[in-house]
């Protein structure tokens, strides 16, 4: 998986659904948003698990995307916030309980983690930030 390009996907769709409620012409967050933003924290929650299983504690990789996605999306406390955060740890914990060690089954899982975060936030980023037409 090419990582760069997850990347700049994942922080663009994080900047601008942050941005979008406030601008007019896009969509406004409704149901699909709060499902696709969570299972996207519950993506990085599951992935920063393995990471951190395999690297150490000290690897902080998939958490600093998901600081990230809180600084755009939710900066406040609030009911998002903590849903989001909830929802990253709950994941953490439950993949932590699956991958026990670190083998090829857990670096599999953390690659597949990553495609399904990358899928949700194309998803987002289209959604919540159409291209104009030309």
């Amino acid at each position: 998986m090419n990582k760069a390009r997850f990347h700049v996907i994942l922080l663009s769709a994080l900047m601008v659904c942050g941005a979008s409620a406030a601008q007019s012409g896009l969509p406004m967050r409704g149901p699909d948003y709060f499902r696709d933003a969570s299972d996207l924290a519950g993506a990085l929650g599951s992935a920063h698990a393995i990471r951190v299983r395999c690297n150490g504690r000290e690897d902080q990789y998939w958490r600093q995307y998901m600081s990230d996605m809180l600084s755009y999306e939710a900066p406040n406390r609030g009911n998002l916030r903590s849903s989001l955060v909830e929802q990253f740890n709950d994941a953490y914990q439950e993949t932590s309980r699956d991958y026990l060690k670190c083998d090829n089954r857990a670096v599999e899982a953390e690659a597949r983690f990553a495609r399904e975060g990358q899928e949700i936030a194309e998803r987002m980023a289209m959604h919540y930030f159409p291209k104009k037409p030309n």
